[in-house]
């Protein structure tokens, strides 16, 4: 599949980005409304407003509709309520993600996500799927992994669409749409890919079974590989396919604890043994060393080839002072 993007030549960045520097040759002020802190702080505020409403919402008609106050009590992942709230989540994510792209950056199509490009779907979800796979089966030759049988009552669609396409939407937006992004403005390309990938890992300490360690595997092993896709193709489709078909793979079809969410049932019934340190233990298989060394290493490799391929961004007083010499 042909991945389009362009790259401007003065600052490095996609074509339909705002030009936050052309005041080095012009000497005219930058609009305020592009300052990356102004344009974050707009999202996590439409965020917030966003997500409370609709859960308010969620709650009341589901309090109307049972009868019962518990209905809000979401602390199972697996439940229609949490579900729901992860339906709030992405509702929040895409009207932050609007208000700062077409109400603050004058972005009518923006480039990473541009619907003509929804295909990078299909590319994101086979990449999620094989390293998993791959994970998975280093496991099952090392003797950590074991197929029992198949659950053949297992009805996947709730975890599908909640901690597969809700997550992968969501949390793309925020972390590769917007953190990401406004970040490597600034800091450049390897700098926004140490801040969101160690924030993407710290915010998977606060599931249900988070762990020091389960955050630090997956800012590795995802975050960086997530990152170095969006660099590679400018494309939050590709992003969001690998992601969603990640999580997938790892819970429904392979049987792991997604992200120390608690037990996960699946088609495939698995036994995993051994140590934790290959198994991942309650977290799941993110926090294996497997693939914290295959995926890491595959992300950096990548993050090398954009490298090469001059697909990266400078930091912006190395292309501030690269305009002004020019």
């Amino acid at each position: 599949m042909h991945i389009e993007q362009t790259i401007r030549t003065g600052d490095q960045l996609t074509e339909d980005h705002p030009e936050r520097l052309q005041n080095a040759k012009t000497g005219t002020a930058e609009p305020q409304r592009l300052n990356p802190l102004l344009r974050g702080l707009a999202f996590i505020g439409v965020f917030i407003l966003v997500e409370i409403v609709t859960s308010l919402v969620i709650v009341v008609v589901g309090v109307v509709a049972t009868g019962d106050w518990k209905v809000v009590e979401a602390n199972d992942v697996h439940s229609p309520v949490a579900l729901f709230e992860m339906l709030a989540e992405v509702a929040a994510a895409i009207a932050g993600y609007l208000v700062v792209v077409y109400g603050m950056e004058y972005r009518s199509l923006p480039l990473e996500f541009r619907f003509s490009r929804w295909k990078g779907l299909i590319v994101g979800g086979v990449i999620g799927f094989v390293a998993i796979a791959l994970c998975v089966g280093i496991l099952a030759l090392t003797g950590n992994y074991r197929i029992l049988g198949l659950n053949t009552h297992y009805n996947p669609w709730m975890d599908i669409i909640s901690m597969g396409i809700c997550a992968g939407v969501a949390e793309e937006i925020m972390m590769r749409g917007m953190l990401l992004r406004l970040v490597e403005e600034w800091l450049g390309s390897w700098g926004a890919l140490a801040v969101s990938a160690l924030v993407f890992g710290l915010m998977h300490m606060g599931n249900q079974d988070g762990t020091l360690w389960g955050g630090l595997a997956i800012a590795i092993e995802d975050g960086i590989l997530s990152a170095a896709l969006y660099f590679v193709t400018r494309s939050l489709w590709v992003c969001i396919g690998e992601h969603a078909m990640w999580n997938i793979a790892e819970g429904p079809i392979f049987g792991s604890i997604v992200s120390g969410n608690g037990k996960q049932d699946s088609w495939l019934v698995a036994q995993w043994s051994g140590p934790d340190i290959m198994t991942g233990g309650s977290f799941g298989l993110e926090a294996s060393i497997v693939p914290v060394i295959l995926m890491g290493a595959a992300g950096i490799a990548l993050m090398v080839y954009a490298q090469c391929k001059d697909m990266l961004v400078r930091p912006a007083w190395v292309r501030k002072r690269h305009m002004v010499d020019c």
